[in-house]
């Protein structure tokens, strides 16, 4: 075995060593998964002592005894509230203690009082407040302490129990022992209290129905609870009062939660105020909620800042935010809505029953039953307001406006409100005589009319004023017409003003229909005649020799018809359908112009028929394709037409495509009368292949060297590229 030094030396700089170097190495230690035999150890392990004590020897036990247990001096025990040490000098002089908790002794009003110590007897006494005492033996005290399920305190010495320290028990068989305390007082909660007495653990009523009627106190959060509230919550100031309340809380603080099951699925939520059994029962992270009556809210879970009030108020709704529901039933089933008010009993109660997601919001109802209707298909919507007893609203309906009551739920359909509008349209209706009451009749002494302004503000005129009018003759030339003229809306019939020009015979009209205006010029009998028609409901139409143009809500139409032949444009209204381009003829062609613009089209124009074929030609000159390639450079094309091909069978490029970059694709087509062959690529059946590069294209035989490749007919190359340098990209 060689030394360390000489296996140092194996490894100096520049050394290469080999593999009996390495296991040397190797060898001269201990792995870490070898066991080291005795021998090895420079050391008298027969010395050493079990960890049982199996080979101490009785000489060695003793005085292993001594300096363990020796104890040369007691001083006077002391007692610092229920901690009891004792001080002593060993053997070697030091001063040393051993404490022990005496805690697990007190019991109700029994606790220790004094402490003593007799030096001859090595005994201490323990005195309680009771009169009781009890002695601990020193000689037999014991470092070891271990305290008990029940609460006592057991000192072990070597694994012997020594001394064990109970409990004095205040029920069951205490009530039997004839050395009890005794006690004068009444023994009742207010005498406990009266004492300052307090307790750190909740009080629990039937404590085999578990939690169930736990009263609790948190002073990390200061959540009070009556019920069995999570106790391992982290949210401050939470009430809880009823079983099955608040029970699964988490971090959500300042929740107020009265009646069995209420907020019983409230977790992060915050600021609520639960009042009822099931009230807010799903909830788990809304917050700022007031829900008030039993099952307000059931089924809410992340509402926020709702108020429920009245049994079932909002019973159905889940996600619903800024909701005001006050009265029995409101608001009962919109499950997902918001920013709703319902007051009164089962105001809207239905609303949102019939459809799906519920998410109805901005509603106001007021009154018994308000917006309700006995029709099957329900009532859903936003924006409404509803006021009365029984007032209808049904369908889906939207910023309406119905005031209506009755003392009975009808359909809707089949009632008109007295008062009913829509704010979309801005319209106001009455199913009422409207009237203004202690109205006087107007006689000789009126002499002022109530007038408008632009701005709606009421104003007055003299009734001297309204004397102007336009005569049958026309206009005077110092009173034009400075203002609108209106048709009466009571006579449907339509209204024509027209000019017959008696030189050329040709009508000239405006027509003012009921449904229509029209400008029109032609003959008196309606021939030959252009018009243009403005209709509210139909759109524009003008006419003129064949020609017709329409604008409506279909799109815009331009049209030319012979009486056989149709051509037009057609611009639908769909912005997912094209333009529509007709041409109705013997050889109809579509879009065409009298001039070729192909060569200066860009990328998004559309290009002429003359145009594409010259970008699918071929020539044996370069031409530029149009395309790009994708590094944005443009594409050129040309094609090699040759019948001599060398004997060699190579063919240079680099003279009949310079400057050539990247070849994007390439068609070959050759012909051998020799092979008896005509083929297309780059070979043929495994027997001939052609090899392309930039510089040249090659042509070999398989299995036959020295091949003269001069008796091919002919060979066609077309290739596709990118040139290095292009003046059309610099």
């Amino acid at each position: 075995m060689k030394t360390k030094q000489e296996l140092k030396l194996r490894f100096e700089n520049g050394d290469i060593p080999n593999q009996n170097d390495f296991w040397e190495w190797q060898d001269s230690y201990w792995h870490k998964e070898d066991k080291i035999p005795a021998t090895a150890i420079d050391y008298d392990l027969t010395k050493k002592v079990d960890a049982d004590a199996s080979n101490l020897t009785p000489e060695n036990a003793k005085l292993w005894q001594n300096k363990i247990e020796t104890q040369t001096s007691i001083q006077n025990p002391q007692l610092n509230g229920n901690v009891l040490t004792v001080f002593y000098t060993g053997e070697n002089g030091i001063q040393q203690s051993k404490s022990i908790d005496l805690g697990g002794l007190v019991t109700n009003d029994i606790h220790i009082e004094n402490a003593t110590y007799d030096a001859a007897q090595n005994m201490i006494t323990i005195t309680q407040n009771n009169g009781t005492s009890f002695r601990i033996n020193l000689s037999e005290f014991s470092i070891i302490t271990t305290t008990n399920s029940d609460g006592s305190v057991t000192l072990t010495q070597e694994s012997q129990e020594k001394l064990v320290l109970k409990k004095v028990a205040v029920t069951g068989s205490y009530n039997d022992l004839t050395d009890k305390p005794t006690y004068t007082g009444s023994d009742n909660l207010q005498n406990i209290i009266d004492r300052g007495n307090g307790t750190t653990k909740p009080i629990i009523f039937q404590p085999d129905h578990g939690r169930a009627g736990e009263i609790g106190f948190s002073p990390t959060t200061y959540s009070l609870w009556f019920g069995n509230m999570n106790k391992d919550h982290t949210g401050v100031y939470g009430v809880g009062i009823g079983y099955g309340t608040l029970q699964n809380l988490t971090t959500g603080a300042s929740n107020v939660a009265m009646g069995s099951f209420a907020g019983t699925g409230l977790t992060t939520g915050q600021w609520n105020t639960l009042v009822g059994v099931n009230s807010g029962y799903s909830l788990t992270t809304g917050s700022y909620n007031v829900m008030m009556g039993n099952e307000t809210g059931k089924n809410s879970t992340i509402a926020t800042a709702c108020t429920y009030i009245g049994d079932e108020a909002g019973l159905k709704n889940i996600t619903g935010k800024n909701n005001a529901a006050l009265g029995t039933g409101a608001g009962y089933w919109l499950t997902n809505g918001s920013q709703n008010t319902f007051v009164g009993a089962f105001a809207g109660n239905n609303h949102g029953k019939t459809t799906g997601s519920g998410a109805w919001g901005f509603n106001t109802f007021i009154g018994y039953n308000a917006a309700s209707t006995t029709h099957a298909m329900g009532t859903w919507g936003d924006n409404n307001v509803v006021i009365g007893s029984n007032a209808p609203l049904g369908g889906s309906v939207s910023n309406r406006l119905v005031i209506e009551s009755n003392t009975t739920a009808r359909r809707h359909d089949f009632v008109t409100p007295l008062i009913g509008g829509d704010f979309a349209a801005r319209t106001l209706d009455f199913d009422a005589v409207v009237s203004a009451k202690r109205t006087p009749m107007a006689d000789s002494s009126y002499t002022k009319v109530a007038v408008l302004n632009a701005g709606n503000v009421f104003g007055y005129r003299n009734l001297s004023d309204f004397t102007a009018f336009i005569p049958i003759t026309g206009t005077a030339s110092d009173v034009p017409i400075t203002g609108n003229i209106r048709f009466s809306n009571e006579d449907p019939t339509e209204r024509i003003i027209y000019r017959t020009n008696e030189i050329n015979n040709v009508k000239n009209a405006l027509g003012l229909f009921s449904d229509s205006v029209m400008m029109f010029s032609g003959n008196p009998d309606g021939t030959q005649t252009c018009s243009v028609d403005v209709s509210k409901n139909n759109g524009i139409l003008a006419l003129a020799y064949g020609t017709r143009i329409t604008l409506d809500t279909n799109g815009i139409a331009l049209k030319q018809t012979d009486g056989e032949n149709t051509k037009g444009i057609v611009i639908g209204s769909n912005a997912d359908e094209p333009v529509f381009i007709e041409h109705q003829a013997e050889k109809p062609r579509g879009l065409s112009s009298k001039t070729y613009f192909g060569d200066s089209a860009e990328k998004n124009d559309y290009i002429q028929n003359q145009y594409a074929d010259k970008q699918h030609s071929y020539s044996t000159t370069e031409i530029k394709t149009g395309g790009l390639w994708i590094n944005g450079k443009p594409l050129y094309k040309k094609t090699l037409l040759t019948n001599d091909i060398p004997r060699n069978g190579e063919i240079p490029l680099d003279k009949l495509f310079e400057e050539l970059e990247i070849i994007v694709s390439n068609q070959m087509f050759t012909e051998s009368s020799s092979l008896n062959v005509s083929f297309a690529g780059n070979q043929w059946r495994s027997k001939i292949f052609i090899t392309l590069e930039k510089s040249l294209v090659k042509f070999e035989m398989a299995n036959t060297p020295d091949y003269d490749y001069s008796q091919i007919d002919s060979f066609m190359l077309t290739l596709e590229y990118t040139k290095k340098i292009d003046s059309s990209v610099v």
